[in-house]
């Protein structure tokens, strides 16, 4: 890639997002409640949803440079 230092970036924020959104889904499952639910599904899903997103900008950006797309 002619910028890895960006995709690294991204990679790591990725990662980190789906860390954060697990430990919200664990904590829900551990201290089951209306509310921890509600917080898991709504800041999980939305960390995880993210995460994915920066992923795809990645593999995308890299698949581009190869000439595959």
């Amino acid at each position: 890639m002619k910028n890895p230092n960006w995709v690294r970036k991204l990679v790591l924020i990725a990662g980190a997002l789906n860390i954060i959104a697990l430990l919200t889904i664990v904590f829900s499952i551990l201290k089951f409640t209306p509310l921890t639910l509600i917080i898991s599904v709504s800041v999980g899903g939305a960390l995880i949803g993210l995460s994915v997103l920066l992923y795809i900008v990645v593999v995308v950006t890299d698949l581009k440079e190869r000439g595959v797309l």
